[in-house]
């Protein structure tokens, strides 16, 4: 690698005028793109992520909120979290205080991208027909980074906080070590780099690479060797490692948050890998070109290097040359080492087991590709400019600043104009998933699409796409299970629950398959088979409530009281205002010999719903034959009140002594 002439420190120019009109202009182009996606609803992932989230619900519990739920966007992710939970206490699930958090987490990222680019361009030998012009390239970077369709995932989808709040921890700890570069007092500055790499490491695993693009980042633009860069600066760097060991943490505790979700492809590093090579051959061509984007990719393709050999020979290719500009041209290749680092967690071996591809992984790259293609822009035209031969203008020419604000404008414009129309999409889960099915139809859109379908009350359409989806995916099966015993077809509903825990016995819905297929039976009256499946669903999930209520009534139904008393309790543990469910345990209790239990049971009925003259008239029969007729004959007078046409307890209150 070639070496930097200097370690010096650079004092980068100060904030002029023309600084600040760029803040405002950035602010106004995200608040004039976003702002339309302001009162869009929860979708998909969001409501694990927010709605059903009780640890954002109190920002005094911060053990609860730093322990976000398993199996869930934030799972492993607890400074993400705890910035749902800071939104929570100001507005609750108000949806638009958590897209106005979004949006503000964008910008901050937009004036990192700005400071960064203008400090870098102000370092010793750049050029300077870049030194120049440094304001207008850093503002045109940001600028269009910050409209880009690309990033809109990032921002519209509120899951999303989770990839917002990396990208603003990994920005700021470059930032803040640059700043330590050029700052009297580099200690502050450092301290902040580290404190905001330990906040990223907490809010997603991307951030892993962050120390090493701050040291290579040193390595090029400021120190001549890594020895001179480890003697400055060899705090700052132990710093950032140990915060690696936050992300070690909670990775060990929750697991691969990366591959977290309702199933996962069985798919290995290598198979990933050769999935990621027209994967990544596809990002580039939507950073040119952003249409069509898609929310969901779906699970990795059974591929191999012979399938993507062309998107694998154009991969290479560039990572070549980004491996040659890094040796000959440093401060060039590290804009592409930048976009290798910051895609390398999600994109290259590591698998993500539920999502081949996600557009958000380009949120930090991008930056890095626009910045390269700004600079090379800006450098062609001042080298053309040079090499034309010197004649007297007719009239004086266009500032190239002005020039190049203009086509930035332009190209921002119809960038913005695409944005606003994908914010459109996210104001719907139906209509986006609908989309995704057009756009890039996988086993897994089709079940996407037929839930939401589903949840519309489209039945038949929904059974249609699960269909789809199930040929192929065995997760769907669930889904389709659940669709067709709801629309009447028991017998297909069995047949496809129980194909699903076939195929997928250790996901954490198999119990709920088996509660539906027990309904199944019971409906087709094969209760044996109903009750096998409720006792296999309980072995799995001991405390799930509504299978312990459902076998204790089949159990009640088929004469087996006494083994269906330990049931119904367990099902009032969890529901004590069950006046139903009291009064089927009292009547297990009498038919296996214990009345005077049962009248405790009944009575807790007549609490459970005091307006019911039936359950009053079962509580006065069971005081009756414990021989309390004062208690009974109140019973009944007080049913009579409730209800003065019922029979049973007039005539029973008749025949009472006096």
């Amino acid at each position: 690698m070639a070496k930097a002439k200097t370690a010096k420190p650079v004092a980068a120019p100060p904030l002029s005028t023309l600084s600040w009109w760029v803040v405002i202009s950035l602010l106004a182009a995200a608040i004039a793109i976003y702002a339309g996606g302001i009162t869009h609803p929860l979708i998909f992932d969001d409501f694990g992520s927010i709605g059903r989230n009780e640890s954002i619900s109190d920002l005094r519990d911060l053990g609860r909120v730093m322990s976000p739920p398993a199996g869930t966007p934030v799972a492993g992710r607890p400074f993400a979290n705890f910035t749902l939970a800071v939104n929570y206490a100001i507005h609750g699930l108000d949806v638009r205080g958590y897209h106005a958090g979004n949006i503000a987490l964008h910008l901050v990222c937009a004036l990192l991208i700005y400071g960064l680019l203008r400090r870098t361009l102000a370092r010793p030998e750049i050029p300077p027909p870049l030194a120049t012009h440094r304001d207008a390239i850093a503002w045109s970077v940001a600028l269009i980074w910050t409209v880009h369709p690309l990033n809109s995932e990032v921002v519209n989808y509120l899951t999303q906080r989770t990839e917002a709040t990396m990208a603003a921890c990994y920005l700021l700890a470059l930032y803040a070590s640059v700043r330590a570069l050029d700052s009297r007092r580099p200690g502050r500055w450092q301290i902040a780099a580290i404190a905001v790499c330990a906040a990223g490491m907490a809010s997603k695993e991307t951030m892993v690479t962050a120390p090493l693009a701050i040291a290579l980042y040193d390595r090029v633009f400021a120190y001549p060797s890594w020895v001179s860069a480890w003697r400055s600066r060899r705090r700052l760097y132990i710093g950032l490692a140990s915060s690696w060991l936050i992300l070690a943490v909670v990775v060990l505790i929750n697991g691969q948050t990366m591959a977290a979700g309702f199933a996962a492809a069985p798919t290995s590093p290598w198979l990933y890998f050769v999935n990621q090579m027209p994967v990544l051959a596809r990002y580039l061509r939507l950073a040119f070109w952003p249409h069509p984007l898609v929310l969901y990719y779906g699970w990795p393709l059974p591929l191999t290097l012979a399938d993507v050999w062309p998107a694998a020979l154009l991969v290479f290719s560039l990572a070549g040359i980004v491996i040659w500009t890094l040796i000959r041209r440093p401060r060039i290749g590290y804009l592409g080492a930048w976009m290798i680092l910051t895609l390398a967690p999600a994109s290259s071996v590591v698998p993500v087991g539920t999502e081949v591809a996600a557009e958000r992984r380009m949120y930090l790259p991008l930056a890095g590709l626009i910045a390269l293609i700004v600079l090379a822009v800006v450098w062609a035209v001042a080298r053309a400019r040079a090499n034309r031969p010197a004649q007297p203008p007719a009239r004086p020419p266009a500032s190239p600043s002005r020039i190049g604000v203009g086509v930035t404008v332009a190209i921002a414009i119809a960038l913005g104009a695409a944005t606003i129309a994908r914010t459109r999409d996210y104001a719907s889960s139906i209509r986006m998933a609908e989309l995704d099915v057009e756009r890039w139809p996988t086993p897994q859109s089709h079940q996407v699409f037929g839930v939401e379908l589903a949840a519309a009350g489209r039945h038949s359409e929904a059974i249609d796409h699960l269909r789809r989806a199930a040929d192929a995916y065995p997760g769907a099966r669930y889904f389709l299970g659940a669709e067709l015993l709801t629309s009447g077809q028991l017998d297909a509903a069995i047949v496809e629950l129980q194909r699903f825990v076939q195929a997928e016995p250790n996901l954490p819905v198999v119990p709920g398959a088996r509660v539906m297929m027990a309904r199944a039976f019971e409906a087709r009256t094969r209760v044996p088979e109903a009750i096998e499946q409720l006792k296999l669903a309980l072995t799995a999930a001991p405390a799930r409530a509504d299978a312990h209520g459902q076998l204790a009534n089949l159990l009640a139904g088929t004469q087996q009281f006494a083994e269906a008393i330990p049931h119904y309790r367990a099902f009032l543990d969890a529901s004590p205002r069950n006046a139903e469910a009291w009064t089927g345990l009292a009547i297990a209790q009498i038919s296996s010999g214990n009345p005077a239990e049962a009248v405790a049971s009944f009575k807790s009925a007549v609490d459970a719903n005091p307006r019911s003259a039936q359950y009053r008239f079962n509580y006065a029969r069971a005081l009756l034959d414990q021989g309390n007729v004062a208690d009974a004959r109140a019973q009944l007078e007080r049913a009579l009140q409730l209800d003065p046409t019922f029979v049973p307890a007039s005539e029973m209150l008749r025949r009472l002594p006096r």
